[in-house]
């Protein structure tokens, strides 16, 4: 049975990812190059050590005029592994998921990270990125963690830096689409700093995709959490209010999984924008998507 508050469901989610207190996570090197500007908002690139031994790799996407929001931007999957943080910057790629550039231009300091395996963060463990992808998941479960619980302790990482380099009355969100939609309900249903966040077609339950023999990104697979309660627990862990968004036609993520995982959230979280059609973020949902972070 999934909890019926918050609290409760938040640690446990923690639990299942054997994640301390996020604010505990922080970069313990960093270092930052800048690149330049494009219109009204400055880039950089910065590099944080993480206390685990990696290096995150991000653009930071700083608008002349700010509106007191900051906002990560986490890159999708889609089987593609050399893009990463430069398709939300909206450097390569499909320019409807740009969302990183979309926001700064609207007002907000964006950071945009490489998720582990992608861009910068490839294995190249072999000639086959996919591959090292799900060995690099299965080595996590062998060692009782998984790969969701690397994405969030990176993400945590990330956002102590942003909000250490942030004034004190910054609002902070979190945005993703597919495996970064994913990334952000898991950042916000254990991250309290968050203040609001956008979860485009990355909300399901693995309940649904086993029904389906959904072939998905191997970090969904987080050891106990059908036991616990599915994603739904993760969902009702979620305090700070976030957009949802879902194709009636997606493939990837069943309608009656979204329901259902919608269904946990608790009263008056979650704000939901359906469309017809399938994986995607059609651009009134993108603008929609940026209402929501920019609104405070």
């Amino acid at each position: 049975m999934v909890s019926t508050t918050d609290e409760p469901a938040r640690e446990r989610v923690r639990e299942l990812l054997g994640l301390p207190s996020p604010d505990e996570l922080r970069p313990v090197a960093v270092r930052l190059e800048p690149l330049g500007r494009d219109g009204l908002v400055q880039w950089a690139r910065i590099e944080l050590d993480t206390a685990d031994g990696d290096t995150i790799p991000c653009f930071v996407l700083t608008p002349d005029h700010g509106t007191g929001t900051d906002v990560i931007a986490v890159h999708q999957h889609a089987g593609d592994f050399a893009s990463g943080k430069s398709e939300a910057a909206g450097r390569v790629g499909d320019p409807s998921l740009a969302y990183g550039a979309m926001l700064a231009r609207g007002g907000a300091r964006v950071v945009i990270p490489d998720l582990i395996g992608f861009e910068e963060r490839r294995r190249d463990w072999t000639d086959d990125p996919a591959a090292d992808e799900r060995l690099d998941a299965l080595f996590r479960v062998a060692n009782g963690s998984s790969l969701q619980a690397k994405h969030s302790h990176d993400i945590a990482t990330v956002t102590s830096w942003m909000i250490d380099t942030s004034a004190a009355d910054t609002e902070f969100g979190v945005i993703g689409h597919s495996l970064g939609g994913q990334v952000a309900l898991f950042a916000l249903a254990v991250d309290a700093r968050f203040t609001r966040g956008v979860v485009s077609c990355g909300l399901g339950t693995l309940a649904s995709f086993e029904a389906a023999r959904i072939h998905h990104n191997p970090a969904w697979f987080v050891p106990g959490l059908t036991a616990a309660g599915d994603v739904p627990l993760v969902a009702s862990a979620v305090r700070q209010p976030v957009l949802v968004t879902a194709g009636r036609d997606d493939g990837l993520f069943p309608l009656a999984g979204v329901q259902r995982a919608l269904d946990a959230f608790r009263p008056g979280v979650a704000k939901t924008e359906l469309f017809d059609g399938g994986h995607a973020m059609p651009p009134r949902i993108a603008q929609a998507a940026v209402r929501h972070l920019l609104s405070t």
